[in-house]
């Protein structure tokens, strides 16, 4: 039987989704009870671990993809307990038991072994006594009750994330808001610093070249800055470090689970703010990239639990 799960968070766009929850739920009807706890944390990948009674075994894989239908990342643990509230009834293996008792009879006859099996002693034997299977005697009943209750878990567990998302989300437009301010400054220093490079590359041609030469050449001055300028051009990585940023902001809001995504512009930020560093002179600019870094490294830490 197909069942339809809400494979959305039923208080609103998904937005920020931590992979931290718990819900649990239980039902009744007639004598049979099932409850159902399911806890999640975080995860690279979805790694769900389902616990259902040995008897009901035929349940988890139906389990497994309701909860692919709502969780995509975090390790999920889900236990299920399905028990019958009605008196206790067992069913005897009578053909295990007549097995028992001709083993128990050759062994006597083979080896002169004396005494006898008591009712005690065959009723602590493995396997003789099983409990009514709850699945085969009211199968509609147990798969009705189990789906209810995973249905109702999720939405307690998608409530649970959605509330530490928000907070999640606070903290990272916080530690956003830092790296804009410092990529702002360096944008700023590094329109300073093409002319800051001029200036110490023709000091620096004056001291190297003879007094009798008359000067620096304006040609060559012009055509080694220009190649200095080149290699210490940051323009495109700040631009980038724009470009990524405004793509974090827009994420952080977006209507869809954005946890891979946010981990990856995190990556190109590091890539691009490490690029700055290795190529930047101004110890001003390397100044602010190393907060910059600082900053990014607290957002991964964010990052690690976002669905």
């Amino acid at each position: 039987m197909q069942r339809k799960f809400r494979s959305h968070d039923p208080f609103g766009a998904p937005m920020i989704l931590s992979m931290t929850g718990y819900g649990a739920a239980s039902a009744q009807k007639d004598d049979i009870a099932v409850s159902v706890e399911i806890r999640t944390v975080n995860h690279r990948f979805l790694d769900l671990h389902v616990r259902v009674p040995r008897e009901y075994l035929v349940l988890e894989g139906e389990i497994q993809r309701a909860v692919r239908k709502v969780l995509d990342r975090g390790r999920v643990e889900i236990s299920l307990s399905i028990q019958n509230t009605g008196p206790t009834e067992f069913l005897v293996n009578e053909g295990l038991v007549r097995g028992f008792l001709e083993a128990g009879q050759k062994l006597k006859e083979n080896y002169k072994i004396q005494g006898d099996l008591d009712i005690k002693a065959i009723l602590s034997l493995p396997g003789i006594l099983q409990n009514r299977d709850l699945l085969s005697e009211a199968p509609g009943i147990v798969s009705e009750l189990t789906f209810a209750c995973i249905e109702k878990a999720l939405e307690s567990v998608l409530h649970m994330r959605r509330h530490e998302g928000d907070s999640l989300r606070t903290v990272m437009l916080g530690h956003l808001g830092v790296i804009e301010q410092d990529a702002a400054r360096i944008r700023e220093l590094s329109a300073a610093s093409a002319a800051e490079t001029l200036q110490k590359l023709q000091a620096r041609l004056e001291q190297l070249l003879p007094p009798a030469g008359g000067g620096v050449d304006p040609q060559r001055l012009a055509q080694e800055a220009a190649l200095l300028a080149d290699k210490a051009d940051i323009s495109e990585e700040i631009a980038r470090l724009k470009s990524h940023i405004a793509q974090y902001r827009s994420l952080v809001d977006a209507e869809e689970k954005t946890g891979k995504k946010l981990d990856f512009l995190l990556q190109e930020l590091h890539r691009e703010t490490n690029t700055i560093l290795s190529k930047s002179g101004s110890l001003e600019i390397a100044n602010h990239a190393i907060a910059i870094k600082t900053e990014i490294e607290k957002l991964r830490e964010q990052v690690q639990n976002v669905e």
